[in-house]
């Protein structure tokens, strides 16, 4: 079965009409969800290693006691950020994801019968994930890091493979938040999921192709990319630990 599953998610990168027709005759979603999982975990976690060292080495005592005082308490919360990073899918396009299964059904009359074939596709459409994390593993391995880091360079190392808005930063200083927010948003995986879903719905649509199938996507995309960034200031306190 494993086999079979992963036939789909390769199918889904490079044919995403093949893919989803095998989903939609065959749907799986809870077996796609848990393979998916396991190797965007298993590529995101190989950041750590190289993470966690230029974390020591940014935080290293430098005979300053207060400073050293003020890193020692930083590494924590810190390591937490990293860690919850690499491990959490880009919630972004999971949420999207779940507001496409639940958008479906009532926009397009998608029958009760192939729920468990619309949570496939949209599980399906996720694969991206898996390619724009082993990007972000080759970046952080093959990219030319100080001696000495700032605390936040070992955080926003795997964010220099980008896709997004930052491909158009030519500038040498550190770009602004927002433009790192939405580079983490709205990037080409982002549309590359969007072309996945839009190819499942036609499957399950018995009414042909219409411009819903592309727009509900990425309604679902822009909605969720929104929701997020509403909630990253929580999301990041919850993270450090702090109020």
């Amino acid at each position: 079965m494993s086999g079979a599953l992963l036939r789909v998610l390769a199918m889904a990168l490079l044919r995403p009409g093949a893919a989803c027709r095998a989903v939609a005759e065959q749907p799986r979603p809870f077996g796609l969800a848990v393979l998916l999982a396991i190797l965007v975990t298993a590529v995101s976690s190989a950041t750590l290693p190289r993470q966690l060292t230029l974390l020591d080495q940014a935080l290293a005592p430098g005979g300053d006691m207060l400073r050293d005082l003020h890193r020692a308490a930083m590494h924590a919360g810190l390591l937490r950020v990293i860690v919850v990073d690499r491990l959490v899918p880009p919630p972004t396009l999971v949420l999207a994801a779940v507001l496409l299964v639940i958008a479906s059904e009532p926009v397009l009359a998608v029958a009760e019968d192939r729920r468990r074939a619309l949570w496939a596709i949209a599980i399906a459409g996720l694969v991206p994930l898996l390619v724009q994390r082993g990007g972000e593993l080759a970046v952080s391995y093959l990219v030319d890091t100080p001696s000495r880091p700032v605390p936040g360079f070992p955080i926003a190392l795997p964010q220099r493979f980008a896709t997004g808005a930052l491909l158009f930063w030519w500038r040498d200083d550190a770009p602004p938040d927002w433009l790192l927010s939405v580079n983490a948003r709205l990037n080409l995986f982002a549309g590359w999921c969007v072309v996945i879903w839009s190819a499942g719905l036609r499957q399950l649509d018995r009414d042909g192709p219409t411009a819903w199938h592309v727009a509900l996507p990425l309604g679902c995309v822009a909605l969720a990319g929104l929701t997020t960034f509403w909630l990253r200031s929580l999301a990041a306190a919850l993270v450090l630990g702090t109020p």
